[in-house]
């Protein structure tokens, strides 16, 4: 595994470690802090690093490891953990207060992540309810005006704003060049609600796109409730109260199946990265 085996999956798969003045000794024990193994930021960090069988179970890993439940807690439990080691994705790194670690001595920037010299980076992806599954005609409308300004330059510079690695910002259309498409964004009546969730790594992003688009569109109501990737597929379904659902990974082989064209895409790019306390001296 090369330099795969770095601080992190050392101290996942239950070895010790401790950075003093860049030298790892064995005096003390780092504090390992996981996701929860809904989580697509766990997800993503151990099929990237081809130890898939960690991403849905916690066997295997290190005694007395920690899970939380989303980005916010493990910046706060490494924050607080002079020894703590964890993950998280880029776009939260800058507001962490955390120290970001190289990667196979890749540093995790954007510009490493788009030349592809970064590789511990995964996709934000959105899956939407489909068409039919859509029985009033303005919220529907809604939906797809909302997706449709998702990919253009003003939403690609929001999703930026917010963390995103948005690709083709330069060449895509702006809001004004389509919005004669989206007539439902000027009409009036009762507000509609349209429901996002899914992964929490998304939810900033999502929310403040929603957050502008209502000031587009002033019937649109979003609605929020993340929890976790694995819901951007079973909430947009049938039976699921999602419109759109965001995912912090690329989406399995399963829900691929379930779905069709124009029902999923790629939101923007994002890297995971190892983090530890800024007091800790590794690199």
């Amino acid at each position: 595994m090369k330099k795969l085996f770095s601080s992190l999956l050392v101290a996942l798969l239950g070895f010790t470690l401790i950075a003093c003045d860049d030298v790892v000794k064995e005096e003390n024990e780092i504090k390992v802090y996981t996701r929860d193994t809904t989580s697509g930021t766990r997800g993503a960090f151990f099929e990237i690093v081809d130890l898939d069988d960690l991403a849905g179970s916690n066997e295997g890993l290190a005694q007395g490891f920690v899970e939380v439940e989303s980005n916010g807690s493990m910046m706060n439990s490494v924050r607080n953990d002079e020894f703590g080691i964890g993950y998280i994705s880029l776009s939260g790194l800058a507001e962490s207060g955390l120290k970001g670690l190289a990667f196979n001595g890749v540093e995790a920037t954007e510009a490493n992540v788009l030349n592809d010299t970064y590789t511990l980076k995964r996709p934000f992806m959105y899956i939407r309810k489909a068409d039919q599954l859509i029985t009033n005609e303005d919220e529907k409308a809604l939906v797809n005006a909302f997706l449709a300004f998702m990919e253009t330059n003003d939403g690609k510079a929001i999703i930026a704003n917010e963390g995103g690695i948005a690709e083709g910002l330069d060449e895509a259309p702006t809001w004004a060049s389509i919005a004669a498409d989206h007539p439902v964004v000027e009409s009036t009546g009762a507000n509609i609600e349209i429901h996002f969730g899914g992964s929490t790594s998304v939810e900033s992003i999502g929310r403040a796109l929603s957050e502008a688009f209502s000031t587009i569109a002033p019937r649109f109501n979003p609605v929020h409730a993340h929890a976790g990737s694995s819901a951007a597929f079973s909430g947009t379904r049938e039976d699921g109260n999602f419109h759109i659902g965001f995912a912090s990974r690329d989406l399995n082989a399963t829900e691929l199946a379930g779905l069709n064209d124009g029902e999923f895409g790629r939101l923007s790019w994002d890297a995971v990265v190892i983090v530890v306390n800024n007091l800790n001296t590794l690199n």
